[in-house]
């Protein structure tokens, strides 16, 4: 996780910078850009947006920043239509743990590139990290069953939870867009011990996607294997990341 991070901000200049965070999620990436700003000891500032921002959602990630919260706007918005933010007034944009979850591809990943690409100054600089494929593993099943069980319950509504886009996919967008690639780097699965927010936030979306299912009985076992997922993660202690990629890219033109 360190190394992912350092990756991440190696060689930034964040001294009095404009940063997106698109999209919050469970704000994790919120709270490490904002320590990240705070230690350059320089004026910053970090729009954190997300197509929903419930207010018990926000109310953790208020508590999480503590005094940080002064680095940090949490907003309620698209980013498929920042339009509260003018052309070319953001240095940097953050997006982590989001392309999967822009389905379907490639117009709408496309979509939201070229959003970040309009918001961004020249030369302002994008930063993508994503997700491969859980596998199937044991040491790993935890995840995986999270995962996939998501995936099932949004499959019965009609609807996709996710779509893992391979590096060169995502690379051919951002240069189709007018992104210049300038580093990439792929991490190996790790487990993470603070797994807590993030299992909240995909128990309270699969439970919701549940509710709204047509077939009492399928629910009730839905409920029971989402139990179920939580206890082996619980048991297990920890939470695994599949293997992980980051893409650095820098706004080539208008």
């Amino acid at each position: 996780m360190r190394e992912l991070r350092d990756y991440i901000f190696a060689g930034l200049d964040l001294r009095g910078k404009v940063i997106l965070d698109a999209a919050t999620g469970a704000g994790g990436a919120t709270v490490d850009w904002a320590q990240r700003l705070q230690a350059t000891g320089a004026k910053g500032r970090i729009i954190s947006v997300d197509i929903a921002q419930p207010a018990h959602i926000v109310a953790a990630l208020t508590e999480r920043l503590g005094s940080l919260l002064e680095l940090v706007e949490i907003r309620e918005a698209d980013i498929f239509a920042l339009e509260f933010l003018t052309d070319g007034s953001v240095d940097i944009v953050n997006c982590d743990d989001t392309i999967i979850f822009l389905n379907d591809p490639p117009l709408r990943l496309l979509a939201a590139l070229r959003e970040f690409h309009r918001v961004l100054k020249a030369g302002g600089q994008l930063i993508i990290t994503s997700e491969l494929a859980a596998e199937r593993e044991e040491e790993h099943m935890g995840q995986w069953r999270r995962w996939n069980l998501a995936k099932a319950v949004f499959a019965l509504k009609g609807e996709t939870w996710s779509t893992e886009l391979r590096p060169q996919e995502v690379a051919l967008a951002l240069e189709t867009v007018g992104f210049a690639i300038t580093g990439q780097k792929c991490f190996p699965t790790r487990k993470i011990e603070d797994y807590e927010p993030a299992m909240h936030e995909w128990e309270e979306l699969v439970l919701a996607a549940t509710d709204k299912l047509p077939w009492p009985e399928l629910r009730t076992s839905l409920r029971s294997s989402i139990a179920a997922v939580r206890k082996k993660v619980h048991d297990d202690g920890y939470l695994s990341v599949p293997p992980t990629y980051v893409i650095k890219c820098t706004k080539q033109h208008a």
